[in-house]
């Protein structure tokens, strides 16, 4: 057991390093350029480490955005506002924007729809958050996050195919000035649906 327990940190420390240096390699490289035998030689890995841990490395890519911008951006929305949230989740793809290209194109149509709409819905549980914590059916929660979310996500797909031109601050305006009391009219009418009309049983 004990080996077994030394072994989580290296496994974590051997991800840590190729994400650092892939980090490195994209300052300078697109990510279909940066290659195995180059991460591995950068922190000292063997091929065999990398492959323990990723298939290839547009799959190290995604699991960089995931856990060093996603994670971040989360925790950053709840403490901060949602909308400062996806400004810095927006920023930093517009930033990066070879590398993040790369990392959704390699996801396919169907899959970077999947992945930026899982990033994308904490960051729409904090809009419900704001307005009131959403529909009292639990149900009806699911169906208004799912909702705002999916409509929030056209807004920055758009966004991305257009080559992130328009700047994070202005296009999450907008989408504040669109969100501000909708969330809220829609809570209120799930809820007033859910009560039955006086008189009825």
């Amino acid at each position: 057991m004990a080996d077994e327990g030394a072994e989580r940190p290296r496994r974590a420390g051997a991800r840590d390093a190729l994400a650092a240096a892939l980090k490195v390699r994209l300052r300078t490289e697109p990510l279909d350029k940066v290659t195995v035998t180059e991460l591995t030689r950068d922190c000292g890995l063997t091929r065999q480490a990398f492959y323990y841990h990723f298939p290839d490395v547009r799959h190290l890519a995604v699991w960089v955005f995931e856990t060093d911008v996603a994670a971040q951006v989360r925790a950053f929305a709840s403490e901060h506002g949602w909308a400062d949230g996806l400004v810095r989740l927006l920023l930093y793809m517009r930033e990066n924007r070879t590398s993040t290209l790369a990392v959704l194109d390699g996801l396919g149509r169907s899959g970077l729809e999947r992945f930026l709409f899982g990033q994308m819905r904490p960051i729409t549980e904090a809009v419900v958050d704001e307005e009131g914590g959403g529909p009292v059916d639990p149900h009806d929660r699911v169906l208004v996050v799912d909702f705002y979310t999916s409509a929030v996500l056209a807004v920055v797909l758009r966004w991305v195919s257009e080559g992130m031109v328009e700047h994070p601050y202005r296009l999450v305006g907008d989408l504040e000035i669109m969100l501000h009391g909708a969330v809220r009219e829609s809570v209120r009418r799930l809820d007033e649906r859910a009560v039955p009309p006086r008189g009825r049983m």
